[in-house]
């Protein structure tokens, strides 16, 4: 044990705002070793001095109150080492995020350099395809994992062809309301046998106005805006399904796409000419 020491020189010595020492009082994290029952001052022991910057230090950065109690209630190192290590965790997510963040902003503060749009009839297609509801949120671990599923089965299949170039269709309500159908789909090979789980049809023809977006789907936002408002100042668009076609991946390595076409739906006068 130390020496009682008041909250004002308890508060330079440890940096804490008497405010702060209140709180943490409340709180229960860092309660006075003594109160005066006439005044109500609080008197804390010079030995919670480190305790006290140990707060202060992991309130710093950036950790719960619910962890700096739990830190320090316990004796074992291990359960101390794990907080601090799902801690730090939390951080790098955060400073990744960050990273992203910034990231973005340079981006929106260059130029925007698109991609001529083109006015394309897709003719009907036979396909393998995966159809489900889900969030927008889920959206990324979603199109892996079915890009992947449909990879599978394409590669098992008996005619499988050498290349072939994955799809998705994705109705409006996935973005303007949360959640929506999307669908992944593949040129159906030659062969009766269509794996359990996928789905064998045809794609109607179709009209679209068609904008390439090159690497992955990052900043792919604003290459949809660009597509958008050709279609909608240009020509007429359609509220049906959006269509992308992801380029440069190989059969086993569907995900590693180099590009994505961009097929906005649009209505068209006349037959596209040659």
């Amino acid at each position: 044990m130390g020496v009682q020491v008041s909250i004002g020189d308890f508060s330079l010595m440890t940096s804490l705002t008497r405010k702060a020492l209140r709180h943490y009082h409340d709180l229960g994290i860092l309660e006075p070793a003594h109160i005066d029952p006439h005044t109500g001052y609080r008197f804390y022991d010079s030995s919670q001095v480190d305790h006290a910057h140990i707060i202060r230090r992991f309130r710093s950065l950036g950790m719960s109150i619910p962890d700096i109690k739990a830190l320090l209630s316990t004796e074992d190192s291990a359960a101390r080492t794990e907080i601090i290590t799902t801690h730090l965790a939390q951080m790098e997510q955060q400073l990744q995020q960050t990273r992203d963040t910034v990231s973005a902003l340079r981006e929106l503060l260059a130029p925007v350099h698109t991609a001529a749009v083109e006015l394309r009839q897709e003719p009907a297609l036979a396909v393998w395809s995966i159809t489900a509801t889900i969030d927008v949120d889920e959206i990324d671990t979603w199109f892996v994992a079915t890009l992947s599923t449909l990879g599978e089965a394409l590669s098992a299949a008996a005619s499988a062809p050498d290349a072939a170039v994955y799809g998705g269709l994705y109705d409006r309500a996935l973005f303007s309301e949360s959640r929506g159908e999307a669908t992944l789909f593949v040129p159906a090979p030659q062969s009766t046998m269509v794996p359990q789980g996928i789905r064998a049809h045809v794609l109607p023809q179709a009209d679209y106005a068609v904008l390439t977006h090159s690497g992955n789907h990052e900043g792919i936002d604003r290459s949809y805006a660009a597509l958008g408002k050709y279609a909608n100042e240009q020509l007429i668009s359609d509220q049906g399904p959006t269509r992308e076609h992801y380029l440069g991946g190989s059969l086993f390595e569907p995900t590693h796409f180099t590009a994505t076409e961009i097929c906005w739906p649009v209505f068209r006068t006349a037959s596209p000419t040659g």
